[in-house]
């Protein structure tokens, strides 16, 4: 899952001079104005990955629908001006976005708010095919109800409401720089779109999914990641992933029906990284606090966590690692080490489960010690990890609800035919340290869908996607150094995506101005993760000498640190070097303040943050009127 954490040393301007320039810009008569009112939406690739929602090809019906089919309209009039004779010489430079996650929302949001020589600001297009911006992190608070959709998948209409960046609902269908279209790969680039005069001088354009096409002068992609099957046969059949806001409302609905059926199920979650545990953790929270209730059958529902690794969270802090055991072991979650999905199918007629649910199926797995024969007798490397077991070795489950948190990949990978850049096998586009994508000059990638080439320097690449390819392994490195992380190890996490957003906007800007671009630079900054309402693990950065570690302990600050839920070293007790871990109420607190200030604009801060301290405010008076009533 895309991940946050605490803030990063961004290039930028001055608060006080980013605010001037927003309000003078736009007092600024023109159709921009009117654009960036206009509701067009946001979106994502997801292959052919099962999904809730409208297809990809369907159109926003009533008031959403004309706000759409107007913008687009006047999408058109803009281009028309933009023609040679009409724009000339010092026409502004379009600058179009596609994807608006973590990396491209926020690269946007930052390419405005650079300061501009004269008339020199770009037009910003963001392109995707969701109304929403989907803050990934927080999908969990939708499930134990801790946070509304407003707060974890807020309008990208609202958050845009402020700055000139038109905006554009649809899907992506293909690339086609103009020049640079040789040089780049002239096998790979897809039919050109219809002829354009408008757009002659453009350095290329990106064809949408319903005929219309948007021209470019400088390209942004940031369109992230899909879900994975990993050639596991069934997932995409019978198993929901957890990567969006509609995956969540299935899976938040799903929860429901089950609990209100009374009749007892199983809930099977597959992946042993940030994702998975993450998500056992509020899933048994939620059926311990049914079965504490004495309703909607919390008693006889099952919560699984399935990986093939020796322990979840392999490669992660120790501490972080120590701490989400205890979690799951408390909350009643079982730990399936060492098992590996060989298939998902279909319920069997006879099978234990009572339910009728559509996401009812079988879980066809091989136990810890035949898998670890299998991957022992396999070759490594193989993307769909070890080959099938025998089927008198593989055992059978009945779930009632499968959700897959396995693994991601690019979502250019399936549509890599509609992006004449090169890839690696993944289908990631290869960029320079700077982001710019390899033999492009005006293309830029960052985020999920990009990955350093083997010729750049390891101290200054960009994003390397998933680095460990097997079913259940995290996207994310254990303790780190804060300088020159090697492109093998960064994660595709939202840190690294919104570390990179700053850099890419600079060197856009740069690029436009004729100055040198940056190479990016990855500072980790720790990570944390959620284990219930008011419980969390965060890893901070911070190696602490063992003799100071065994110092602090005997130190009259060990039993305040420990009741604080502060622990050095990783295992238990706080043995074992592994920095510096957070646990608990205070971990929480941390993890909330530092998604509170990872939100997109100010405006959205400020909401959300009311909407906590209302929530902090309910849940205080009814615990004192619970004490009042029990004193009584």
């Amino acid at each position: 899952m895309l991940r946050s954490s605490v803030p990063s040393s961004g290039v930028g301007t001055p608060t006080a001079a980013r605010q001037s320039r927003r309000f003078s810009h736009m007092n600024t008569a023109g159709p921009r104005q009117v654009l960036q009112m206009r509701r067009l939406g946001l979106g994502r690739f997801l292959g052919g990955w099962m999904v809730a929602g409208p297809p990809s090809g369907a159109r926003p019906s009533g008031m959403a629908a004309a706000r759409v089919a107007t913008t687009r309209a006047m999408g058109s009039t803009t281009g028309a001006s933009a023609s040679p004779s009409s724009r000339g010489g010092s026409a502004a430079p379009r600058v179009v976005v596609l994807g608006g996650g973590f990396g491209g929302l926020y690269a946007a949001i930052r390419l405005d708010q650079l300061m501009w020589p004269r008339g020199r600001k770009p037009q910003i297009t963001l392109v995707d095919q969701s109304d929403r911006f989907v803050f990934k992190p927080l999908l969990y608070e939708l499930l134990n109800g801790t946070a509304s959709a407003e707060e974890v998948a807020p309008p990208l209409a609202q958050l845009l409401a402020p700055y000139p960046i038109r905006f554009v609902q649809a899907q992506v269908s293909g690339v086609h720089p103009a020049e640079e279209a040789t040089a780049i790969d002239p096998a790979a680039a897809p039919p050109p779109p219809p002829h354009d005069a408008a757009a002659d001088d453009a350095a290329g354009h990106v064809s949408l999914s319903d005929g219309t096409s948007l021209p470019y002068d400088y390209l942004l992609v940031a369109l992230g990641s899909q879900p994975d099957s990993r050639g596991v046969p069934g997932v995409r059949e019978w198993a929901v992933p957890f990567n969006s806001f509609e995956d969540a409302e299935r899976v938040r609905g799903t929860l429901d029906l089950l609990a209100d059926s009374g009749a007892g199920g199983s809930v099977v979650i597959v992946g042993g990284g940030y994702a998975g545990v993450e998500l056992a953790a509020v899933v048994g929270e939620r059926l311990l606090a049914g079965r504490r209730g004495g309703g909607g059958g919390g008693g006889s529902l099952s919560v699984r966590l399935v990986t093939p690794g020796s322990d979840v969270l392999e490669g992660c802090p120790e501490g972080q690692r120590a701490a989400a055991n205890q979690a799951l072991a408390e909350l009643g979650v079982e730990v399936l080490t060492g098992t590996r999905v060989q298939a998902l199918e279909a319920p069997a007629a006879d099978g234990p489960s009572l339910t009728a649910l559509p996401t009812a199926c079988t879980v066809v797995y091989t136990p810890a010690d035949v898998s670890s024969a299998s991957a022992a007798s396999s070759s490594s490397g193989a993307e769909g990890g070890a080959p099938p077991a025998p089927e008198q070795q593989q055992q059978r489950l009945a779930a009632d609800l499968v959700v897959w948190t396995a693994g991601n990949s690019p979502a250019t990978r399936e549509a890599r035919q509609g992006f004449p850049f090169p890839t690696n096998a993944r289908g990631a586009i290869e960029t320079e340290p700077s982001l710019r994508v390899q033999g492009s000059h005006v293309v830029f990638a960052l985020g999920d869908v990009a990955v350093a080439s083997s010729s750049s320097s390891p101290s200054s690449s960009a994003s390397s996607y998933d680095p460990h390819p097997h079913q259940s392994q995290p996207q994310a490195q254990s303790s780190q150094s804060s300088q020159g992380v090697p492109p093998s190890q960064l994660p595709a996490t939202a840190q690294v995506a919104f570390q990179q957003a700053d850099y890419a906007a600079w060197n856009i800007w740069a690029a436009i101005n004729g100055r040198p671009l940056l190479p990016f630079r990855y500072q980790h900054l720790g990570s944390m993760m959620s284990l219930g309402q008011a419980n969390a693990a965060v890893a901070l950065p911070v190696e602490v000498p063992p003799p100071l570690t065994d110092a602090l302990r005997v130190s009259p600050l060990g039993p305040l640190l420990s009741a604080a839920g502060v622990r050095l070293g990783g295992g238990p007790g706080g043995s074992g070097s592994g920095g510096v871990t957070v646990e608990g109420p205070l971990a929480a607190l941390l993890r909330r303040g530092a998604y509170l200030y990872r939100q997109p604009t100010n405006e959205q801060r400020i909401s959300v943050a009311s909407s906590w301290l209302r929530m902090g405010l309910e849940a205080a008076a009814a615990l004192a009127g619970a004490g009042g009533r029990g004193s009584k």
